[in-house]
C-alpha cells in the first residue's frame, strides 16, 4: 500500500472497510468526489472545535465559513494543512497532515509532500490517511486507514492521551465517510449497468 511509504511505523491507527457493489473505478471516483459533509460529522467537529469557537467569540472574531462541500479530491486545496502524498488512480489516494492535533487549533504545521517523510521536528504528530480500493468478486473492497506517528516521546504521551478521548469519534467519522462513499459508488453503478 502507498501509505506504507509515508508512515510504515506509527503510534496509532484505525481502519474501516466495506464491501461495495461497484467496480474499483466507480469506488475510486466516489472517493475523490463524494461530499463528506454530514450532520453527524459536522456535529462531532463542532464539539471538538467548541473551545476554539468560544475563544474566537470572546475575541470578537468571526468564525470562518464552513465550505459547502468537502471531498478528498479537493481537501488539499480547501482544508488547512492537508497535502496529497501519493495517488495510484483507481487504487489508492494518500493525504497527510502535520500538527499538534491535541491543541484547540490543531497546531497545524504546513509541509510539502516531499518534506512529510523526513519531518522530525520535536513535538508534532504526522497523520497519513489512505483511501484504497481493490476488486472483490463482482464488486470492490473500500478501505479507509488513518495512521498517526509522533516525532518524540513527549508528543507521543500527549497524543496517546488525546487519542483515548477521540478514538470513538474518529471511528464514527470514518464509518460515516465509508458509508457515504459506498452509497455514492453503488448509486453510480446502479445507474450505469450497461457500462459494467
Amino acid at each position: 500500500m502507498l501509505i506504507d511509504r509515508y508512515l510504515p511505523k506509527f503510534d496509532e491507527t484505525h481502519i474501516c472497510e466495506a464491501s461495495v457493489a461497484a467496480s474499483p473505478a466507480e469506488v475510486y471516483a466516489a472517493i475523490r468526489s463524494t461530499n463528506l459533509r454530514d450532520p453527524l460529522i459536522d456535529a462531532l467537529f463542532a464539539v471538538r472545535e467548541l473551545p476554539l469557537r468560544i475563544k474566537r467569540r470572546l475575541r470578537g472574531e468571526r468564525a470562518p465559513a464552513a465550505p459547502p462541500a468537502v471531498t478528498f479530491g479537493t481537501i488539499t486545496s480547501t482544508g488547512p494543512g492537508w497535502v496529497q502524498l501519493a495517488e495510484e488512480r483507481d487504487v489508492e489516494l494518500v493525504i497527510g497532515s502535520v500538527g499538534r492535533f491535541w491543541r484547540k487549533d490543531y497546531g497545524g504545521r504546513p509541509v510539502l509532500a516531499e518534506d512529510f517523510i523526513p519531518f522530525r521536528e520535536p513535538g508534532y504528530a504526522k497523520l497519513a490517511i489512505s483511501l484504497a480500493v481493490r476488486p472483490a468478486g463482482d464488486g470492490s473492497i473500500l478501505r479507509y486507514e488513518a495512521r498517526t506517528a509522533t516525532t518524540d516521546e513527549a508528543a507521543r504521551r500527549t497524543f496517546r492521551r488525546y487519542w483515548r478521548l477521540i478514538v470513538i469519534g474518529v471511528a464514527l467519522v470514518m464509518r460515516r465517510v465509508v458509508d457515504r462513499v459506498k452509497a455514492a459508488a453503488e448509486q453510480t453503478a446502479a445507474s450505469e449497468p450497461a457500462m459494467r
